[in-house]
């Protein structure tokens, strides 16, 4: 994988411009057609320039990128796994148009693993009992596409109240679907 932008100084203008470069994890989901927020014409409208990128700003957006580091330290304090932060967006070689924005990577007994940090209303807690939404499964297999990483864990803090971890590990099937 290649380093397409460092992030740690970047504004959220400038961020959200690196976003339009390529298809990121976020955006697998749409492409599938699952994604109930974003068309692929709103998509392609934004990765094409024609309009500006919709961050989608919400409170809930805002509180999911600030509960995030809270998110991370209490999954190390469960597992015992420490995540390294990635300030950085990542491209695939092979498929330069893939990029990835990782909430942190783990180095999992000599494997590569990524690190996703999930919040979700307590509404949702049925859904992540059960396991990982779809959605987020494509966004996680497009990032072990990108980064060669072997499997994911997503902690999912839901209601304010209750973490759910999962593991997901990688999936040929699925990345071959998602190409």
């Amino acid at each position: 994988m290649n380093i397409l932008a460092k992030t740690k100084d970047l504004s959220h203008e400038e961020w959200l411009k690196y976003r339009t470069q390529g298809i990121g994890g976020s955006d697998v989901s749409i492409l599938a057609g699952i994604n109930p927020f974003k068309s692929v014409h709103q998509l392609w409208l934004e990765k094409t320039g024609q309009v500006e990128p919709e961050e989608g700003d919400t409170e809930y957006t805002h509180f999911g990128t600030l509960l995030e580091p809270i998110v991370r330290k209490e999954f190390t304090a469960r597992t015992g796994i420490k995540v390294r932060q990635k300030h950085m967006i990542l491209q695939s070689e092979e498929y330069p148009f893939m990029t990835a924005n990782l909430d942190g990577t783990i180095n999992d007994n000599g494997e590569m693993a990524i690190f996703e940090a999930k919040t979700a209303s307590a509404f949702k807690q049925d859904i992540w009992e059960e396991g990982i939404p779809a959605p987020y499964i494509l966004q996680i297999q497009h990032y072990m596409a990108v980064t060669g990483a072997t499997h994911c864990y997503v902690a999912a803090l839901i209601g304010n109240e209750e973490l759910i971890i999962h593991r997901i590990d990688r999936d040929e099937e699925i990345i071959d679907e998602i190409m």
